[in-house]
Order: C-alpha cells, then sequence, then structure tokens
C-alpha cells in the first residue's frame, strides 16, 4: 500500500515539474469574503466536483488557442492536458480584472467576462490596441476552503469543463453555466457534448 501511494506521488510530482507548475501551500482568505485584488499571481486549476480528482488541487488550466487577426491574439481557459503549452506561466486578478502575463512577466492579456451562459472564459493578446478590461472577477471564500475560487460576476459555482470532439487540436475548455456545448465534429446531427461542474481554484505561483 505505501509503495502504492509513493508511486502516485513520485509520478505527480515528475508531471508538476515538467509542466512548470508546483504543488502549493493552501493560502486562504477570510471567511466568506470576496476580493477584486489578490497580492500574490497564481494559475487556474480545476476540480471536478463529481467525479474523483487525481490529487486534492485539480487539472491545471492554461491559455490554449482560440485563433488570431492582425494585431491580436485569441485565447480560452483550457486544460494542460488537452493544450500542453504554457506561454502564460502566471496569471493576476487586479482590480476585478484578470490578467495572464508571459514567461517575461509582460503584461498584454486580459480576459473577457463570459456570457451569461454558455460562454468560454476567453481572453485577448494585444500590444497595438488598448480596451478597458472586464472587471467582473473576484477570489471567492467560504472559509472551508484551501484556496481562493474564482468567480465571475460574484458567481463561483457555475463552472465547468466541457470537452472537445474537434477533429483537429481539441481542447478540453472551461465553459460558464452550461451543462453542455455544440459539437465541434462537423458531422451532421451529432449530439451535444456533455460538460461536468467544476470548482477553479486560484492556486499561487
Amino acid at each position: 500500500m505505501f509503495t502504492s501511494v509513493h508511486s502516485v506521488f513520485v509520478s505527480l510530482a515528475l508531471v508538476l515539474a515538467a509542466t512548470s507548475f508546483v504543488l502549493a501551500t493552501p493560502v486562504q482568505i477570510s471567511a466568506r469574503s470576496s476580493i477584486t485584488t489578490l497580492a500574490n499571481n497564481f494559475t487556474l486549476v480545476a476540480l471536478n466536483n463529481t467525479l474523483p480528482n487525481a490529487n486534492s488541487t485539480g487539472a491545471p488550466l492554461v491559455l490554449g488557442s482560440a485563433g488570431a487577426i492582425d494585431g491580436e491574439s485569441f485565447h480560452v481557459s483550457s486544460t494542460y492536458a488537452s493544450y500542453p503549452y504554457n506561454d502564460f506561466p502566471s496569471l493576476g486578478l487586479v482590480g476585478g480584472q484578470l490578467r495572464a502575463f508571459d514567461p517575461d512577466g509582460s503584461w498584454y492579456t486580459n480576459a473577457s467576462a463570459p456570457l451569461s451562459s454558455g460562454g468560454s472564459l476567453d481572453w485577448g493578446t494585444s500590444s497595438f490596441y488598448s480596451t478597458p478590461a472586464s472587471t467582473a472577477f473576484s477570489a471567492l471564500s467560504d472559509g472551508t476552503t484551501d484556496f481562493p475560487i474564482l468567480a465571475v460576476n460574484g458567481i463561483s459555482n457555475s463552472w465547468y469543463l466541457c470537452p472537445s470532439d474537434a477533429p483537429r487540436v481539441p481542447q478540453n475548455s472551461l465553459y460558464f453555466n452550461t451543462t453542455t456545448i455544440p459539437s465541434q465534429s462537423g458531422v451532421s446531427g451529432a449530439s451535444a457534448v456533455e460538460c461536468y461542474s467544476v470548482t477553479v481554484n486560484l492556486v499561487p505561483v
């Protein structure tokens, strides 16, 4: 039994080290609080609310690819397992804005508040355009969580991870207030894709 448990922890440590994610010490904010600025940077991690998790923290999320136009690129929060690149290794919460920082610590990337129902957690990156960033984000705690949890417009219990059935580069992405998303398979009449409920932890880096 000890050998099995030890092997699990060794394997987890190797995976986290290889992906630049680290196990973090829990940081609690005051009970039943909501704050719009965190002093420390963090990553987003999705904890499954319905099925067993591989660890107590959850699945690491990164900024996946969502297209580009001249002067701007777009991203969506996706699991590292489905999009194994981490171009924005730390995030910040400042005045309700959810920001992403590149490896040099530069900030050109902001999150957009998801639609009230069915929207993904999207991001935009541009060093040419300056538009007001959404201030709808906050960190919540009810005094029982190891880490602050992400909320939008004060709501933290409506996040869902949705697998993708897209034929090319499928990404399992984070959505707000929806249990299904339309099929991306391109097959006529394909069934909607089922999503599952998650809590989005803000794990300090």
